[in-house]
């Protein structure tokens, strides 16, 4: 039963991996740094709950008031474009980007 209960977790992470590449890596793998973000977000609201309700309600309505990236990023670069997913799918990709660039696992 425990096998199975870990190969169905295995099967979803990576089903749910496969989507954030999809709908977030696809656009932001080469020019956006994942990791910098977290680290902003970290540093501005610091528990996991926090995170990433701020970092749903920006994608759901951007604007440069709920950014937590510098003026200038900003300026040169414009807001981000809302969101076109929906809310569980949003997140989920919000939980699948928690896991994969949160801060706890870099801290020693």
């Amino acid at each position: 039963m425990v096998k199975i209960t870990l190969l169905a977790l295995s099967l979803v992470t990576l089903l749910s991996a496969s989507s954030f590449e999809e709908n977030c890596l696809n656009c932001h793998s080469r020019d956006f740094k994942f990791a910098m973000m977290m680290k902003k977000y970290t540093q501005k609201y610091s528990s996991e709950r926090k995170i990433k309700e701020a970092i749903f309600e920006y994608l759901k309505n951007p604007s440069a008031d709920k950014s937590v990236l510098p003026y200038e990023y900003i300026n040169r670069f414009g807001v981000k474009e809302k969101t076109t997913l929906d809310d569980a799918t949003l997140r989920e990709m919000i939980d699948v980007y928690y896991q994969m660039f949160n801060m706890k696992e870099k801290i020693y």
